[in-house]
């Protein structure tokens, strides 16, 4: 598996639209459909994978995927404006739920190709990959 690290800088700007600080808490809970489980992934052609855990998640567990960057899910239209729509992207959460399926559905409206890792970082650990 071919993995394309995202590493730019992010500005501290104010961030204004739909992912807004706290609305990854809210109620709205899309169904994203489009999803990869977990040994789809391991043999998928070059994708961008982008943990995008809830922080208070991420700093209690901060080991990622290989190959995985981590991105605030509440910064998601700030660091979006900076991805390629050309590279697909994977997006997984602690169980693939919400969170991902959430940034998942705003992804795919910004026009990107993007799936979610069925059963999230809980799937891939399952299947015995090694996380660091």
């Amino acid at each position: 598996m071919k993995l394309r690290r995202f590493g730019c800088c992010l500005s501290l700007a104010l961030i204004s639209g739909w992912a807004v600080a706290g609305e990854f808490k809210d109620d709205y809970r899309p169904e994203f459909t489009n999803t990869i489980s977990a040994g789809e992934l391991e043999g998928s052609p070059e994708v961008l994978l982008l943990d995008v855990r809830l922080k208070e998640d991420f700093a209690r567990d901060p080991a990622l995927i290989p190959g995985a960057v981590y991105r605030d899910p509440e910064a998601i239209d700030e660091w979006s404006s900076q991805l390629s729509k050309e590279t697909p992207i994977v997006v997984y959460c602690v169980a693939g739920k919400w969170v991902s399926q959430k940034a998942a559905t705003l992804l795919a409206e910004k026009g990107f190709s993007v799936r979610s890792l069925d059963g999230g970082l809980r799937a891939w650990r399952a299947q015995a990959s090694p996380v660091p």
